[in-house]
């Protein structure tokens, strides 16, 4: 494993084997410009040589998406459409909450979202998760492109490898989103629109998408202005099965005692068939306003907001495996890779008398959200002949809310059998009516409300000394200094059935109120590969409401009442703070046949965080004793680090049409914000849960590249490209066991809780990417990635894929245009969950898309995104361990676009 110590000395290695490598030179490369030039794109194959444009002046590894491509790619949001590039990967899911529809996270050559920096015409931008889990558990500064829709963006670049002018935070990459210049809209008056119905193919429901763009600029080209706005509706609905986790069944549960053969072996917690339904509003704009007031000044201030309204219900009947093995013990059972696969159990008394096997668990989360926006304001100056100066200040604002999840859980008797089945587990429940009250209990009730602030403030500059001396052409240097913070507040009220009857008011038969009725007709065990499904049912959500608006415990008033002290959950709030501050300075360089650079980053992070620690004693000084989750303390834990990170990237001609590239660099990327806040997520019926660790340290890399380029014709192009990456501190997960409070049980109880620690690791890879332009207007693309990665411990890298790989096929006329897309991943390590692993296993979706031309200014459209209706399937240590699998259907957008 290279270390970074010899990193200068591997570099000059690489650039010298390269240039010995190298044909005979061209006589003059052509001048160096990352600037993208204003071109007028009309279509697939024009945005494609615009993209390779960018790509090959560039003296980074970088490749583009043009607006051209995400308005005719069958993509919806912005991580839709770069996940067909080399080397990007995608996921549909932040933490806990599953695989959905929509890309949500992006990341780069096999590292985690989390190491993939994110930026916004080269600024931070806040985000905010809708989903209650990643709202306080560790997906902390990866953004959630759910909030960004495809039609806001004028290209967007993926840089593959670093120098020292790009913001830190990216070990493997950084992807920057570039809006559109009013000045650069070559017309006076512009509008755009479109209006798609969207459709799935589970629900069979329709809602509306509406974008609109208007810009204007003056006769003189010195003012222009844009204003956009979208409001994109979608009825999302998601059927599935999930195992909640592995327990090892030990000498203190009945099954470890009645039969200590089964001791060690790994067991299903809670089989659930999950049904999940949300009605997903996103709706925003973006306003910009550029002037250039002469050739020596110009001034870009732009706004930008988008909520994502995101109502969702969800219903789940469970088998609760781990209270099974704690109470109780099978008469037959099969071990199959150290894992208890089939188990049948007796019923050994009603439900309610201690011993429970089913759970029916209905949450509701009325107008759950995640909202961000910025205000930017860029300003360029000419101050001489030959130094020119950006300027960049700003603040960016991220919120996820849960205002409220009301939810309640029944148990129903033992004497249940399970057995794999498929892609999941095959369940037969005890002699019960699902939908009726017979035979089953009232457990418990909660509410709990979290909300997830992120904001900062960031102020800079970037110069640019035109030197041209000999080789060396350029020096840029600049400073940025920004001022974060993430907070998050929550609030958790339960009530359980006790001995005096408070949680329920009499008479106490919640359940049979609901209505409960059985899952649609969509939720089809036969799709899931899942043959004997647990019997579903569904709860009705404003009856659910209601029911707990009058619950009471007798003492703090109606459960709905819940912020109070008493409900502060402080094992889900931390505060962090955050001041980073970097300077560099970088040397552009060439010379007959070969440019490039070379230069060094400063980073110093000054960070400060404010951790909630348990303290059952309740003695030490400084406790805070109200409550109900036990005594605690806020811990201040303050870090400062600063780091030197050099970089080089040199660009070789061979011929006009070859490029042989080199590239390394040392990256950094700080840990999750909610990792280092020290956060803890429990879940009581099974005694488990996350947390944070407010002491873990930068992640550093050395990260290496090679490529070659062949430009053979327009819009054209094959390359290789072979990278290493030396993660000397990185970010892996291990279980520790810690108290807490269970509040379903009402005592202190010890859980495994799983959190972050600093390790180490590697990844090498090869990229490999085609695309040209066929005869009788058809194209092609393919790019295949191939990476091999380990940390420590000799397992997997979180997040990498071993093969990555996209096939698109287009056909184009003046009139008509078509693509089929289809994007294969296979299986990653996903990280813990509930203290137990996730992988997803492979998974490949085929995409269309076809626009055509009425006239210069309508085009009819028609999208269709996982035609196939692939599943969504993951597991924990091994396959024989599920984890879930969903199904999200098809979802179809058909439409017009207006431009004028």
């Amino acid at each position: 494993m290279m270390r970074s110590k010899t990193w200068w000395a591997c570099s000059a290695s690489a650039a010298a084997l390269l240039s010995v490598a190298s044909p005979v030179l061209a006589a003059e490369a052509a001048k160096d410009d990352n600037t993208v030039q204003a071109v007028v794109v009309t279509g697939i194959r024009e945005s494609l040589e615009r993209a390779i444009v960018t790509k090959k002046t560039a003296d980074d590894q970088i490749d583009v998406v043009s607006a051209e491509d995400i308005g005719k790619l069958p993509d919806k949001n912005v991580a839709d459409a770069i996940q067909r590039l080399p080397g990007v990967n995608t996921t549909s899911a932040a933490s806990g909450e599953g695989g959905f529809d929509e890309n949500d996270r992006v990341s780069i050559r096999g590292t985690s979202p989390s190491l993939t920096q994110v930026t916004v015409d080269g600024h931070s931008i806040s985000t905010g998760d809708w989903f209650i889990l990643d709202q306080f558990q560790t997906v902390g500064r990866s953004i959630s492109f759910t909030l960004l829709p495809a039609e806001i963006v004028g290209s967007v670049n993926v840089y593959k490898t670093q120098d020292a002018s790009l913001m830190e935070g990216g070990v493997a990459g950084v992807v920057d989103i570039i809006t559109r210049d009013p000045l650069k809209l070559g017309k006076p008056l512009t509008f755009e629109a479109s209006v798609d119905n969207a459709w799935n193919s589970l629900n069979k429901t329709s809602k509306p998408q509406l974008n609109g763009l208007l810009g204007w600029t003056n006769d003189a080209g010195t003012l222009g202005v844009i204003v956009q706005g979208f409001y994109e509706d979608r009825s999302v609905e998601r059927v599935g099965q999930e195992t909640l986790g592995y327990t090892t069944i030990d000498a203190t549960m009945q099954t470890g005692k009645s039969i200590p053969a089964l001791i060690g072996v790994q067991a299903p917690t809670l089989i659930g068939s999950t049904l999940f339904r949300q009605e997903r509003k996103r709706e925003g704009g973006e306003i910009a306003v550029q002037w250039k007031p002469s050739d020596k000044a110009e001034f870009k201030l732009t706004g930008f907001y988008s909520h994502l309204d995101a109502t969702n219900q969800n219903d789940n009947y469970m088998y609760w495996g781990s209270h099974e093995l704690s109470l109780n013990a099978p008469t037959s059972y099969t071990v199959v890779n150290n894992t208890l696969v089939a188990a049948s159990f007796p019923q050994t008394n009603a439900a309610g008398a201690g011993v429970a096997g089913l759970v029916v668990d209905n949450i509701v989360r009325p107008k759950a959200s995640g909202e961000s926006y910025f205000v930017n304001l860029d300003g360029k100056f000419q101050l001489t002949d030959r130094i020119s100066l950006k300027t960049q200040i700003g603040y960016t604002h991220g919120v996820g809310d849960t205002p409220s999840e009301p939810a309640y859980e029944v148990d129903g008797v033992t004497g249940i059998s399970y057995g794999r089945s498929g892609n999941g587990w095959a369940v037969t429940p005890a002699n019960i009516n699902p939908q009726s009250p017979a035979g089953l209990a009232n457990d418990w009730a909660w509410n709990e409300t979290f909300r997830s602030v992120d904001t900062e403030s960031y102020a800079g500059f970037d110069g640019d000394f035109a030197w041209n001396q000999g080789p060396f052409k350029d020096v840029l240097f600049g400073a940025r200094i920004a001022g974060h913070e993430r907070k998050v507040d929550g609030w958790d009220r339960g009530c359980s059935l006790g001995a005096n009857g408070q949680c329920w008011s009499a008479p106490a038969q919640p359940f049979s109120a609901t209505n409960p009725t059985s899952y649609p007709s969509e939720f089809n065990a036969s799709n899931l590969g899942v043959p004997g499904l647990l019997i579903p049912i569904a709860g009705n959500s404003g009856t659910i409401t209601s029911i707990l608006n009058g619950i009471t415990d007798g003492v703090h008033g109606p459960i709905s009442s819940i912020k109070q002290p008493v409900n502060y959950y402080w094992q889900g709030a931390f505060r962090v703070k955050e001041t980073d501050s970097s300077a560099y300075a970088v040397a552009k360089v060439g010379g007959e046949g070969w440019r490039g650079n070379f230069g060094v980053r400063i980073v110093n992070t000054d960070e400060n965080a404010y951790v909630n620690v348990s303290d059952p004693s309740g003695a030490l000084p400084g406790d805070i004793t109200s409550s109900a989750f036990g005594p605690y303390y806020v811990h201040h834990v303050s870090h400062t680090y600063t780091d030197v990170l050099p970089s080089v990237n040199l660009t070789f001609d061979a011929t006009d049409k070859i490029k042989l590239r080199f590239s390394a660099a040392e990256t950094m990327s700080r840990p999750d914000f909610s990792a280092l806040g020290g956060t803890v997520s429990l879940t009581d019926t099974i005694d488990k849960g996350s947390g944070g660790n407010p002491n873990l340290k930068p992640i550093k890399a050395s990260v290496y590249d090679v490529a070659a380029e062949y430009y053979f014709a327009p819009a054209s192009i094959v390359a290789v490209s072979l990278f290493h990456d030396d993660i000397s501190s990185d970010v892996a997960y291990g279980v520790s066991n810690q108290t807490y409070y269970n509040q379903l049980n009402k005592d202190f109880e010890t859980y495994a809780v799983s959190a972050p620690v600093n390790s180490s690791g590697q990844l090498s890879g090869a990229e490999f990417q085609i695309q040209k332009a066929l005869p009788h207007d058809f194209g092609v693309q393919f790019n295949f990635t191939y990476i091999d990665s380990s940390d420590a411990m000799g397992g997997p890298l979180l997040g990498a894929s071993r093969v990555t790989y996209n096939l698109v096929g287009y056909y184009e006329t003046k009139q008509l245009s078509a693509r089929l897309a289809y994007t294969f991943r296979s299986h990653y390590y996903a990280g813990l969950d509930r203290s137990s692993a996730e992988n997803q296993d492979d998974y490949g979706s085929l995409d269309a898309s076809f626009n055509y031309n009425v006239n210069a200014n309508v085009t009819l459209t028609l999208q269709a995104l996982n035609i196939t209706d692939q599943l969504l399937k993951y597991y924990a240590a091994n396959k024989t361990q599920p984890r879930a699998v969903y199904d999200n259907g098809s979802q179809v957008y058909a439409g017009l676009r207006l431009k004028f």
